[in-house]
This record gives structure tokens, sequence and C-alpha cells, in this order.
């Protein structure tokens, strides 16, 4: 259902694919040119949306407008802040994408993860900290990450998440429970400080 709004909302086809995320500033920071040069290949073989919200660098700003000229029936580009639209896409996706350069903490990979919108990222700093990679043999995980900071391995990835989609919807729905039930919360983190410092006190 939230899909469905989604996409009304927005113009795209009304039909049951991956719906892919991104809302960021629209930095190298934060991977958005990473992000630009993975695309192509990926969009002329996978059945896929993608939406993106944010604002940034003109010359990004205007490469996702050139992507949403390239592909209307696949890319939605929002350039503009609208926390009420924002919202609707963390409901509405499957996969949330944050392949940041570098990010000391971030925020969105966490709110994405609430909505049962598993992210996609490059594990670095907060990424890392935050985002537990999916695990095919035990079953664990809160979604999907790479180390090699390259475009044709953020592809595989997202391959690699959007089959999973398609063909292991029962997987699909124990890592959106594993995301959904992630505890980030201070009273867990003093908890681990505390046990730190205990440690050490010995």
């Amino acid at each position: 259902m939230d899909k469905r709004a989604l996409q009304r909302r927005l113009g795209l086809p009304e039909k049951n694919v991956p719906l892919l995320a991104v809302i960021s500033r629209l930095t190298r920071q934060k991977g958005i040119d990473l992000l630009l040069d993975s695309l192509d290949p990926f969009l002329q073989r996978q059945d896929v949306q993608l939406v993106v919200l944010g604002t940034g660098e003109p010359a990004l700003e205007q490469a996702w407008r050139t992507y949403q000229q390239a592909y209307p029936q696949k890319v939605v580009a929002a350039i503009q802040f609208d926390t009420q639209l924002a919202q609707q896409i963390y409901a509405a996706s499957d996969l949330f994408l944050m392949p940041s350069a570098f990010e000391p903490c971030g925020l969105s990979q966490m709110m994405a993860m609430h909505y049962g919108s598993l992210p996609v990222v490059h594990a670095v700093g907060g990424l890392r900290d935050t985002v537990l990679p999916y695990n095919q043999y035990t079953g664990q995980g809160t979604g999907f990450s790479f180390d090699d900071y390259r475009p044709e391995v953020f592809r595989k990835m997202l391959t690699v998440a959007v089959n999973l989609y398609r063909h292991d919807p029962q997987i699909w729905r124990q890592l959106q429970h594993q995301a959904m039930t992630c505890d980030f919360g201070w009273e867990r983190s003093a908890q681990q400080y505390r046990t730190t410092y205990l440690k050490l006190m010995r």
C-alpha cells in the first residue's frame, strides 16, 4: 500500500518491483558520484525503481535530472527538501542506498531500518557500526555492505540485494524484522561503555 501510494504520487508505474531510495545531500562525500557511475548498466538490466530526494552540488542535481529523463519509468529525482515526502519514501522503499565515501555517524540508515527498508552501505564509520551485513549462511544481517569503493563493486552488491528480494521473500522478511528491531538507544550504548570500562579496570 505504501509503495503504490508513493508510485502514484511520483508518477511511477504502479507495480511490485524493488523500490530503491536515496534521501541525502547530493554531494561526493555522500557517495552520490559513485552511485551515478554505477547506475546505467544496473538500470538497463534490472526491473527496479529508484527515488532520489535531496539537494546539493549543482552538477550532481543536474545529473539526476538527466537520469530521470533517460529512465522516466524507473527514476524520479525530487530535487528538493521535503520532510513529509522523505517519511513516505522511507516507508515505501525496499532498499535504502547510502554509499558514503566517509560517514562519521549517519542517521538515515537507522531511520530506514526502523521502517524495514534495508540499507546498502559503504562499510565506513557509523555505517559499519550500525548495519550488520547479510550473511547467506547464518541468515544474520540488517542490510548489505561493501568495502571496495568502486562502481562495479557497489553495482554487484545492489544486484545481490535485488535478487534476494525477488527470489527469497522469507529471508527478506527475516532481515526486515532484524533491522526493524535494532536497538540504537543510549541505554544499550551506555551498558556497552560500562562493560568496556569495567574490563579496563581489571
